[in-house]
């Protein structure tokens, strides 16, 4: 008897081709639940971006801890989420992408590809500025551009913390789940769009220090543990003899208007020109094996 002619691997078969019939009438329902959400939308607050960051995040971070336990990947099920995100997404508002993607270096391309899937339509450009210029004009919903290193003195991050409605935020880290702690030269990019970030249960926030020349970043860090804010330096802008700009990661979902950074600003006084947020993202998920049991758990990195 050969396998295709086994009774009972026929009978596996078709419970496997029942429950995926299952799962593309649940996709229909979901996908008709999304148009509504969409059309809600457009009545309440037309114009926006439908991506919600925080949302996203939390959603991943759900069905991975139920598929921990399951015999289901929670690495695979994070990717089959962000692919039916990124589809219902596209169903409230057409998405395009703008990715930093010199013809030598494609990796920020395919992880946008992987992020947002490849049904998403995207521009590739040789130049980060570039991208930031795509969604400032509405050339792109979303820019891919890569993570910003302290060693980058091209300083092309200040084009963000320009004033204006059309000026992007970083929205999202990509990519957001890691197999392992990730190394220092893991590739990894961030997202921007015309939007307002907002929480998930565990975030990172990036925000813009404009100080005196003659202010210390012993001084500022001073300042920063004393308002209880737990802050790493990314990197640092001379735009001018007479101030410096400081990109700093703060833990967290902190804006301009947290009650911290409104300490933080008052013990600097008059040594603080501007303060501005550029954004935030949900902190990525590290999968770590259990030593002990051999199963997948699933933590959000503390990093």
């Amino acid at each position: 008897m050969t396998k295709q002619d086994n009774p009972e691997l026929t009978a596996f078969r078709q419970k496997i081709d029942a429950i995926d019939d299952q799962i593309v009438a649940l996709l229909a329902d979901r996908s008709q639940v999304v148009k509504q959400v969409g059309a809600l939308k457009d009545k309440t607050t037309p114009g926006q971006c439908a991506i919600r960051p925080g949302r996203e995040a939390d959603m991943l971070r759900r069905i991975m801890d139920k598929c921990s336990n399951n015999g289901f990947p929670p690495a695979a099920a994070a990717a089959i989420w962000r692919m039916l995100i990124s589809a219902s997404t596209s169903l409230e508002a057409p998405l395009k992408l703008s990715v930093f993607a010199p013809d030598n270096d494609p990796v920020l391309y395919w992880l946008a590809r992987e992020y947002f899937g490849p049904f998403t339509p995207v521009v590739a450009q040789p130049h980060v500025k570039r991208v930031i210029g795509d969604v400032m004009d509405g050339t792109a919903s979303v820019g891919i551009i890569p993570a910003i290193r302290s060693d980058d003195s091209s300083n092309w991050w200040t084009h963000l913390i320009q004033s204006g409605a059309n000026t992007p935020k970083i929205f999202a880290h990509i990519p957001f789940v890691y197999h392992d702690a990730p190394g220092k030269n893991v590739p990894s990019a961030l997202a921007i769009a015309r939007i307002a970030p907002e929480a998930s249960s565990d975030d990172v926030s990036i925000l813009m220090i404009e100080t005196d020349h003659n202010v210390s970043q012993h001084k500022l860090q001073q300042a920063f543990t004393s308002a209880k804010l737990d802050a790493r330096w990314i990197n640092i802008a001379m735009l001018s003899t007479a101030t410096r700009h400081h990109l700093v990661e703060i833990k967290g979902f902190v804006t301009t208007e947290h009650e911290s950074m409104k300490s933080f600003t008052k013990a600097l006084g008059s040594s603080i020109a501007n303060i501005g947020f550029v954004g935030a993202y949900a902190t990525p998920v590290t999968l770590q094996p259990k030593t002990a049991t051999k199963e997948t758990n699933v933590k959000s990195s503390k990093a």
